[in-house]
């Protein structure tokens, strides 16, 4: 754990862990502003379905609350072309990642090579951006989980059970923060692959089954190192 908390700061959160609005969306200078557009637009031009939703960005983490604001992900995705865009008011989106348990262990997922964000890295699944997708004020990382779930890997919220949250786990280039929570489900690792190769949306090019004897995949995601160790 200690080469993961030198290289991504790890978080302890509460089980329940209160996330919460409690700003508006700043304003940007005109010259940043302009340099977020065009970033944008460059980036529009390789991938023509990206959305610029509104994603929440964290403030201040601590184990029971964390702090933050709505921003746009065009300005989160600035922020990963050009990290020093923003100075020392960087921007930490926050995302969900899950440690997902089958009845036969837990799976990992490879990213594909195609992801705008660590191409090719083992991660927990599903993962994703904690979004408002339909303009919501509170913010519930439970069923932002359960969402990216049936997206990523076609599994419904009949089919499985969301846990604890684990702890918080920030990348040091560009800011996001992965919230790590356990999720657990009474398919087997076959069947979960089917639904996945049959219902999820490509987000991951393999899936992995990690049991206490399995060798890890590189390269891995820290924070899916400090789940695992933070499980045995």
């Amino acid at each position: 754990m200690s080469d993961v908390r030198s290289a991504w700061p790890v978080t302890p959160l509460a089980p329940q862990v209160v996330v919460r609005v409690e700003r508006a969306m700043p304003e940007l200078p005109s010259e940043i502003e302009s340099r977020v557009a065009s970033h944008w637009n460059a980036a529009l031009a390789k991938h023509p379905t990206l959305y610029n939703g509104r994603v929440f960005c964290a403030d201040v983490i601590e184990a029971e609350i964390i702090r933050g604001h709505w921003s746009e992900y065009r300005r989160v995705l600035a922020q990963m072309r050009e990290p020093d865009l923003y100075g020392t008011d960087f921007l930490r989106p926050l995302a969900v990642v899950g440690l997902f348990r089958t009845t036969d262990g837990i799976v990992i997922g490879q990213r594909s090579e195609h992801s705008l964000y660590l191409p090719g890295y083992w991660q927990g699944a599903p993962a994703g951006n904690v979004e408002s997708r339909d303009g919501e004020a509170q913010i519930d990382l439970a069923a932002q989980l359960m969402t990216e779930c049936l997206e990523e890997l076609g599994v419904s919220e009949a089919e499985c059970q969301i846990g604890r949250c684990l702890l918080a786990c920030e990348h040091p280039q560009t800011h996001i923060v992965d919230a790590g929570m356990e999720i657990a489900t009474e398919l087997d690792f076959e069947a979960l692959q089917e639904r996945c190769s049959r219902l999820g949306n490509a987000e991951y090019q393999t899936l992995m089954l990690i049991r206490p004897d399995t060798p890890l995949p590189s390269p891995l995601v820290p924070t899916l190192a400090a789940m695992l160790e933070q499980n045995r």
